[in-house]
């Protein structure tokens, strides 16, 4: 089993870091604070002393790019579907979720981690604002209308979406239960099939942020652990990167030139710095897919 070390890197002292995106166009790193309603821009060539901060009047919770554009992005509100430009600080907003079956639910959530898929759907899972009551669900927005793609399922905290490289499988995460689950993935249709249970994490490990390489090997942020658990298509652990001073590790994301950095994002809270770090593995990631609208 391989193992890596991360490296502290940028000084963010997040409070709820999360999102890492890398823009190979101009060789940018982004990520956000959820908490402190902040993203950040980041040049890798000059690094955080070149940083642009801004400040928004609502949480963005998971960065995308957008097909054929490079002043904005694709942002998950506190409820929504946005544009956002991250130069400014502007948001144009796209779509909202609305829960028609019970409006109470509006108030009781918020939009957590979300995914593109090779078709550029944007699906998006929501978490309970307590973190305990089983009201989150899966979204999907595609031309203009978000769906509940749930199909009846409920976590307190759901993370992912993320597929395999040839679009067949999709993995989420219901975090509270140490779970990662996987579907069968119809890209053409966009439907979910025959869930089941990918993995479970030992020791109370909470699974977070995913990302996943050409090998098809799926990268877990393992929440309360401080590490990043990599796992075979089978479910067998092969290798381990360690997050020093960032128990709560957040989410993975590859990048750089050679999509061979893995960027980690973390939370400040229970003795964890809230920084990123980065680790150089020897694999390549995959690049996300943008969203189109």
């Amino acid at each position: 089993m391989k193992e890596y070390i991360a490296e502290e890197w940028l000084p963010s002292k997040s409070a709820l870091g999360e999102s890492p995106l890398y823009r190979a166009s101009d060789d940018t790193f982004l990520f956000v604070d959820i908490k402190n309603k902040l993203v950040h821009t980041v040049p890798l060539s000059q690094g955080w002393d070149a940083k642009h901060t801004v400040e928004l009047s609502e949480p963005v919770t998971r960065l995308d790019s957008v097909e054929g554009r490079s002043d904005v992005l694709a942002a998950q509100t506190k409820l929504g579907f946005a544009l956002l430009d991250p130069t400014r600080g502007t948001l144009d907003r796209i779509a909202t979720v609305d829960h028609a079956e019970d409006a109470s639910l509006n108030d009781k959530v918020r939009m957590n981690d979300g995914g593109v898929d090779a078709r550029g759907r944007w699906w998006a899972g929501t978490m309970a604002l307590n973190e305990e009551d089983n009201i989150g669900r899966l979204w999907c927005l595609r031309d203009g209308k978000v769906n509940d793609a749930s199909a009846g399922d409920r976590s307190a905290v759901l993370n992912g979406p993320v597929w395999s490289p040839d679009d067949k499988i999709m993995y989420v995460c219901d975090t509270p239960q140490g779970k990662v689950y996987q579907y069968d993935y119809d890209v053409d249709s966009g439907k979910v099939t025959n869930k089941r249970l990918f993995v479970q994490l030992e020791g109370g490990g909470m699974p977070d942020g995913l990302a996943v390489d050409i090998e098809g090997h799926i990268w877990v942020a393992a929440n309360s652990q401080g590490k990043i658990l990599r796992f075979s298509p089978q479910g067998t652990i092969t290798a381990t990167c360690e997050v020093p001073e960032a128990k709560m590790t957040s989410c993975p994301g590859f990048g750089g030139r050679d999509m061979k950095t893995m960027f980690i994002t973390s939370i400040a809270d229970n003795g964890s710095t809230g920084n990123v770090y980065r680790a150089r593995v020897d694999v390549e990631g995959i690049r996300r897919h943008a969203y189109r609208g």
